[in-house]
């Protein structure tokens, strides 16, 4: 199918504000049981190794396995499995060396974890300011970079410290003259000292950024609205080993996976430009490096599932929330989690390839990322009362050919699997899009939220009457992955809506509308009524359909 390039879209949309349709092919085939192959990107193929290295003793597989990864040619420093302790000493220390080598640098203490400890960003830039406002205000893109939100996943933080290493004083420095980087190479430092995937207390940082329970979540949601970054890259691992080996009888063959934001309310040309101007170089860069990839994906629990399943559209997830922020936003995930050494010079040569990709994507389309925003903000904030918005939305059930490793022959192998599609969703529930929601004023803790997520959220100062709808429930069910959860099945009832002084109001006429959505709509796995977070359940939020004419404040 033919792709209009996103420049020439963007210049015939700002002048006559045409809609176009979004990045999602190829096709997905009819849901199963008569599913078609889905033509999806291909995996780039190995390149052979030149010096293949031989198998460690006791390693995870045979000497065939271990001669498709050799170690990079390059080296980088450390790479270790580098304590809090001492990446806070590497970061105050390019923190000199950025200075010394005449950029700006700033080290950000985002939160603090909850042991303690220091969640700490370093901030690269050639602005005078450092501000978050004057950073803002400058027009410049900005990039952020996280890793390590799962603390058993080490190589995206030191291949972070290396990208850090070479933007303080080596051969990325010149990319600071048209961008501003801030680098959070471990987000999760309670994991990754205890060696977990977790945070200290059991939640799964990388499925709080709606919720923002955890003090990690709140830091990274803290960079994302100071900063507003147009590009966000977030570093993980996937298991290579016991998944594949188990369903399949084989091993992982990619080095890395990929995926960019995939939820209902991401805007399209957000889709297409991550798709276009950053995922494609990207596949690129690797193939010259010899390195393979795939979508990402993940493999069911359920040992007789053998289906495989694309990152899901969930909006909590850290790469979809960010896409409602209107970044370009994608998930690295390198291969080998379980691997402990194995390889780990490779992996993080993979995560440095691909950040280093990144950056040049984001140097050479400064420009149109600024635009891409400006339009995107000003026709989300448009939409506000009118048309129609996905609450939830799921996967498309198709088929994939997965390329795998012979555990035995080192051989390449293809399993034909069952494939949930992410490229192409499926709307579960679909409603008129409110101007926006009316909170009752025991949900402080609700409000106070979605301030933290970056939204405006406004307090009624004055008793009022206003056009909407309420919620009835009618059924609720709990969910098997997160104990203690219900979530409501609902109707929407026409209602003229009595608001009192000392409720709350989220308009949608905002940019960050799509967040807003996902929070507050009641009936979806990860709202916060089906959460908890708002306590009055679907009594207590309410869809506003008129722009109020009562006086409002700002939240205290």
């Amino acid at each position: 199918m033919h792709r209009t390039p996103i420049v020439v879209l963007f210049a015939a949309l700002l002048g006559a504000c045409a809609t176009v349709a979004p990045p999602r092919a190829p096709q997905p085939a009819p849901p199963r049981p008569a599913a078609a192959a889905v033509s999806l990107p291909t995996p780039q193929p190995s390149v052979p190794a030149s010096a293949p290295a031989a198998a460690a003793p006791g390693g995870p597989y045979g000497s065939a396995v271990m001669a498709r990864f050799p170690d990079p040619a390059v080296r980088y420093a450390p790479p270790a499995f580098t304590s809090n302790a001492e990446l806070q000493a590497q970061l105050r220390e390019l923190v000199r060396e950025a200075k010394a080598a005449g950029s700006r640098a700033q080290l950000l203490v985002a939160g603090v974890s909850q042991t303690g400890q220091p969640i700490e960003a370093l901030l690269l830039s050639r602005q005078a300011d450092l501000e978050p406002a004057a950073l803002r205000a400058s027009g410049r893109t900005t990039v952020l970079l996280i890793g390590e939100q799962h603390g058993d996943e080490p190589a995206g933080a030191e291949a972070l410290l290396a990208v850090a290493r070479s933007l303080a004083q080596g051969s990325l420095a010149p990319r600071l003259d048209l961008l501003n980087v801030i680098v959070l190479p471990r987000a999760n430092p309670d994991g990754a000292q205890a060696g977990r995937r977790a945070t200290a207390s059991g939640i799964d940082l990388n499925r709080d950024h709606l919720l923002l329970r955890t003090p990690e979540a709140q830091a990274i949601a803290g960079l994302m609205r100071d900063y507003a970054p147009a590009v966000v890259v977030d570093a993980h691992e996937y298991p290579a080993i016991a998944p594949y080996l188990d369903k399949f009888g084989g091993v992982a063959r990619a080095d890395v996976l990929l995926q960019y934001a995939m939820a209902p309310n991401v805007h399209e040309f957000v889709s297409r430009a991550a798709e276009e101007w950053f995922r494609r170089p990207l596949l690129e860069r690797l193939q010259r490096e010899g390195l393979t990839n795939d979508w990402y994906h993940t493999l069911a629990t359920a040992p007789d599932d053998r289906r495989v399943a694309m990152g899901a559209p969930r909006p909590d997830l850290g790469r979809n929330a960010a896409g409602l922020r209107h970044a370009v936003s994608l998930l690295v995930e390198t291969r080998g989690s379980e691997l402990g050494r194995t390889h780990f010079a490779r992996r993080v040569h993979t995560q440095v390839v691909a950040m280093e990709s990144v950056l040049a994507s984001a140097a050479a389309r400064a420009d149109d990322l600024a635009k891409l925003r400006r339009f995107v903000e000003t026709e989300t904030v448009a939409q506000a009362c009118s048309g129609e918005t996905v609450v939830e939305a799921a996967s498309t059930p198709s088929e994939y050919l997965l390329k795998l490793i012979d555990p035995a022959s080192g051989a390449d192998m293809a399993v034909n699997v069952a494939w949930e599609s992410a490229l192409q969703l499926q709307t579960l529930r679909a409603r008129a899009r409110p101007c926006g929601y009316w909170l009752a004023a025991g949900e402080r803790d609700a409000a106070l939220r979605l301030r933290g997520l970056g939204l405006t959220v406004q307090r009624i100062e004055e008793q009022g009457v206003v056009r909407g709808e309420s919620y009835r429930e009618t059924s609720r069910a709990p969910l098997a992955d997160s104990p203690g959860a219900l979530q409501p099945q609902v109707e929407t009832v026409p209602a003229l809506l009595d608001v009192a002084p000392g409720s709350w109001y989220v308009p949608l006429d905002q940019p960050l509308a799509g967040l807003a959505i996902a929070a507050l709509e009641p009936d979806t796995p990860v709202s916060y009524v089906t959460q908890g977070v708002i306590g009055g359940g679907v009594y207590a939020v309410s869809r506003v359909l008129a722009r109020p004419g009562f006086r409002l404040g700002t939240l205290p």
